[in-house]
């Protein structure tokens, strides 16, 4: 949405009785999360949407484990589209940035617009970054490297190793179909937004990557062809096909397991989500449980051959 003025210029929804909005369209909604983060969403259905949140009935959902919940704010827009593209601001946005909307403050969001990085935050909104565990007791985070030459560290926490192994799950999916087990998740938000896992042998398609195939089933739920703030796991290296299709779709950030040596492009051959020539450049993180993948894939082509 273009300027401070836009967000007061859109009525916050009157309550019914049941507290929710008395005519069903599109609408932006923020929680409150038990441990003090916001989570922001959109929907046709609030009533529904609501009562699956409090309810923690949407699998992998951010806000499962962090109820109870507090519905705080509430904005209604024209198209499924508006509301989408208010979402995706709403979620870059600091704490502070979404407190002033909560509270109606139109000065308060005008002076955080102007500061410098009021526009960026760290996934959960708790305000400050957030560093996670990895699994064991070493109490240390655990860094990767991006792809390419750039050198420069990537936090990979508990949530990656969570989305990760979603994805190798999906991989066996495509093993079961006679695949190349690779499969692919994209999460904005704790939430799957899209997945998908090689399917090329079973749609003639040589495209049906799962890289693919989770952006082309993002593009269906979210009614978009770009995912801003959205996250891929992918339990191998893109190759350049998937890895230019995720510049243009403009996503945020890729993980993925194993190394690709002879195609892939994240840093193993190519560095096309890195490259200085594109509009976008994706961050990357490599090698989180490369081993469970690259043993996958081993085992895969052992028995073929």
């Amino acid at each position: 949405m273009n300027g401070v003025d836009g967000w007061f210029d859109r009525p916050v929804e009157p309550w019914t009785a049941r507290g929710l909005p008395c005519d069903m369209a599109f609408y932006l909604y923020i929680f409150r999360c038990a441990d003090g983060s916001y989570y922001t969403g959109h929907s046709d259905d609030l009533d529904r949407r609501v009562h699956e949140h409090h309810a923690g009935s949407i699998p992998g959902c951010y806000t499962h484990d962090r109820r109870p919940l507090v519905l705080v704010h509430v904005q209604e827009f024209g198209s499924r589209e508006d509301a989408l593209a208010a979402e995706i601001q709403v979620k870059r946005w600091s704490r502070a940035k979404k407190e002033a909307l909560i509270a109606r403050d139109r000065d308060a969001l005008r002076i955080l617009a102007r500061a410098k990085g009021a526009g960026e935050s760290v996934h959960g909104s708790t305000g400050s970054p957030r560093t996670e565990l990895t699994g064991g007791s070493t109490g240390s985070p655990r860094t990767e490297l991006t792809g390419g030459s750039t050198g420069s560290p990537r936090t990979c926490g508990l949530d990656d190793d969570h989305w990760m192994r979603h994805a190798l799950k999906l991989a066996l999916r495509a093993q079961a179909e006679g695949e190349v087990p690779v499969g692919a998740v994209l999460v904005m938000d704790g939430e799957v937004v899209g997945e998908g896992w090689n399917r090329n042998i079973v749609l003639n398609d040589p495209s049906a990557h799962a890289e693919i195939l989770a952006l082309r089933d993002a593009g269906a739920r979210l009614a978009n062809y770009r995912f801003p703030g959205v996250t891929l796991y992918a339990t191998l290296e893109p190759c350049a096909m998937c890895a230019m299709a995720l510049v243009h779709a403009r996503v945020a950030r890729v993980v993925f397991a194993a190394d690709d040596p002879k195609t892939g492009a994240a840093g193993s051959v190519f560095d096309t989500l890195v490259s200085e020539r594109h509009n976008h450049r994706v961050d990357v993180a490599r090698g989180l449980l490369a081993n469970e993948s690259a043993t996958l894939l081993r085992e895969f082509f052992r028995a073929r051959r």
